[in-house]
């Protein structure tokens, strides 16, 4: 499936006559066909309008208007992930993304879901009393006359902490001072980054890699504007969102 939204699926000998490719949504029963090509080896569906939820694509007998009954599940050995192909579904603005996977019985299925702008993180470089971030806008498409920055909120109170941030067609690179969250109250902080009206929360999901807060560490940082010594460091929250805790050195379990 490409950026798109045209779901294509091929096999190696001709679909028998009067069987059909549809999509089923799964809670509602709703069915979308998909079109064949003349030697029925492969089929087209556009999937960008399809309800949340999870849809699978069958074959089944039956004719248009016919919703059929439960068919025969599409097997594939196709992964169906690759990271290229998410990050560039991901650079077209959208409030719908659409995944294709594969069950462990090997099924083809689609997760439709509901999305807002992000920014993904692709990288996290802390070094030199310097945390740099590298990653892409999600869901937004480019924004080449907007100016971006990073800000960092206590989730706590409303104290922030902004860095500077330069864009390239999607793809952005920002730093934050250590010392700035160091000269703070302790504090978790949280991440964004604003490109114009955008207030893109910073994580990490397009990976299909859940989970990496205890997975994935960073080193910290000790810094002591004032007299106290404070380490900071990065980390990822239980919803893979990037996050900066900033302790008392002895108080963040060093």
């Amino acid at each position: 499936m490409g950026s798109d939204d045209r779901l294509r699926i091929r096999w190696p000998v001709p679909l028998p006559g009067g069987r059909r490719v549809v999509l089923r949504h799964r809670s509602s029963g709703a069915v979308r066909p998909a079109r064949l090509a003349d030697d029925r080896c492969s089929a087209e569906v556009g999937v960008g309008d399809l309800a949340p939820g999870i849809w699978e694509p069958v074959i089944e007998t039956g004719g248009a208007g016919d919703t059929g009954g439960t068919g025969c599940p599409l097997l594939t050995d196709d992964p169906g992930f690759s990271l290229e192909e998410l990050r560039a579904y991901a650079d077209v603005p959208r409030d719908r993304a659409v995944r294709v996977a594969r069950t462990r019985a090997g099924h083809v299925r689609l997760r439709v879901r509901q999305v807002a702008p992000h920014a993904e993180v692709e990288a996290v470089h802390p070094h030199d009393g310097e945390i740099e971030i590298v990653g892409r806008l999600a869901y937004t498409g480019p924004r080449p006359e907007e100016s971006a920055h990073l800000v960092a909120a206590a989730r706590q109170g409303k104290a922030a902490v902004a860095g500077e941030a330069r864009l390239d067609g999607t793809g952005f690179r920002g730093r934050l001072d250590v010392e700035a969250f160091a000269a703070a109250e302790p504090a978790l902080w949280d991440l964004w980054l604003d490109v114009g009206d955008v207030h893109a929360r910073l994580g990490t999901w397009l990976d299909d890699a859940p989970g990496k807060r205890g997975k994935l560490s960073y080193p910290r940082q000790v810094a002591a504007p004032g007299g106290r010594e404070m380490a900071v460091r990065p980390y990822y929250t239980e919803r893979d969102q990037l996050a900066i805790s900033c302790r008392p050195v002895g108080d963040d379990g060093t």
